[in-house]
């Protein structure tokens, strides 16, 4: 933070003649150009000049708020992104309620980011809370099918995809309805009806929709963008378990390059892409990358906050398996030995 504060001092003397609604206004032109260190500034400046015209202003600090903790989840951090979000959504309820469309639209998006973050609970709680507002006041909105979707993900992230598959459902269908086919939280959606045919044993199913998902968000967001990464590792698992390994390895070194190159901070995308490698580098005999890479996955599921406890007894038994097949025999017991007292506590 060192650097944006310099970039702050630097700039004060022109914000000293702009209104915070003018800075806000060149915050969402710079998250635009995904200039995001300018928008984190101008945010910040605005905020603050809201903040010192007293409590009566206390909603517009906190519609900026919501502005810059989406500059914080589109870097990647998670963690500094809820805690703006989660101040902002304090200050939408007690001004506008909690039945206003747009307290609503914050709650969401701080469910989807607590899923990111595995705080399932949390995720839970602020969709189960919108889900009958938006049925009884907004039946046809965007923002009923992104509750439904973001409780669809969650279903399916807990091994409950039987209940999550009519919820993807519901919300695809109201997401073609309200936003069209072309948008990016069409290609959420679809990605979440694909997901859960997945799962549920039909690849056939989930391919085209995955494809379909991964087009829309190349054309929308750009083909070096997270969002593409991640529908790129779910194919890539589906190849690797199709036994098509060319394809796979192709398809999860280009997810894992972009999460790297774009959004070096997305843990849970770069999870998901290096432990998927990491299974195909095990199928090509390649130990050496396998243990690398789960290793790596390992370091990063220990810094996370919240992520369930099976996630890492996978991993651990993932590279238990690693190790048994390098001879490393010791290691491989005291792993498999972590993994299964993690099972055992958290059951």
């Amino acid at each position: 933070m060192k650097a944006i504060c310099i970039f702050l001092l630097a700039l004060s003397g022109a914000f000293a003649q702009t209104t915070p609604n003018d800075l806000n206004e060149r915050g969402l032109q710079a998250v635009d150009r995904r200039a995001y260190d300018e928008a984190e500034a101008l945010f910040l400046e605005a905020i603050q000049q809201w903040h010192a015209q007293g409590k009566g202003y206390d909603l517009h600090a906190a519609i900026v708020q919501s502005n810059l903790a989406q500059v914080y989840a589109a870097l990647g951090d998670r963690k500094r992104c809820v805690a703006v979000m989660e101040e902002a959504l304090a200050v939408y309820r007690r001004t506008i309620g909690l039945k206003d469309l747009r307290t609503l639209t914050v709650q969401n998006l701080m469910g989807g980011v607590y899923m990111m973050l595995g705080n399932h609970r949390r995720a839970a709680e602020l969709f189960e809370e919108a889900l009958p507002v938006e049925r009884e006041l907004f039946p046809q909105d965007q923002e009923l099918a992104r509750t439904l979707s973001g409780l669809a993900a969650l279903a399916m992230q807990e091994d409950r995809a039987e209940a999550g598959a009519p919820l993807a459902e519901e919300a695809l269908a109201l997401t073609l309805k309200a936003s069209g086919e072309d948008s990016v939280d069409a290609a959420l959606d679809y990605a979440n009806v694909a997901e859960a045919h997945r799962v549920l044993g039909h690849p056939e199913r989930a391919a085209p929709l995955f494809r379909k998902a991964r087009m829309i968000y190349e054309k929308r967001l750009g083909p070096e963008h997270a969002r593409v990464a991640s529908i790129l590792t779910q194919e890539g698992l589906m190849a690797l378990g199709e036994g098509k390994l060319g394809t796979a390895e192709e398809t999860l070194t280009r997810a894992l390059a972009i999460v790297e190159k774009s959004c070096p901070k997305c843990s849970y995308e770069r999870i998901a892409a290096s432990n998927d490698l990491a299974l195909l580098r095990i199928r090509q005999g390649k130990l050496d990358d396998a243990d690398r890479l789960l290793t790596e996955v390992l370091a990063m599921q220990e810094r996370a906050d919240g992520l369930p406890p099976a996630e890492i007894a996978t991993t651990l038994n993932s590279l238990a398996v690693v190790r048994q097949k390098e001879r490393r025999y010791a290691d491989a017991e005291r792993l498999k030995r972590r993994a299964a007292l993690i099972t055992t506590s958290f059951r």
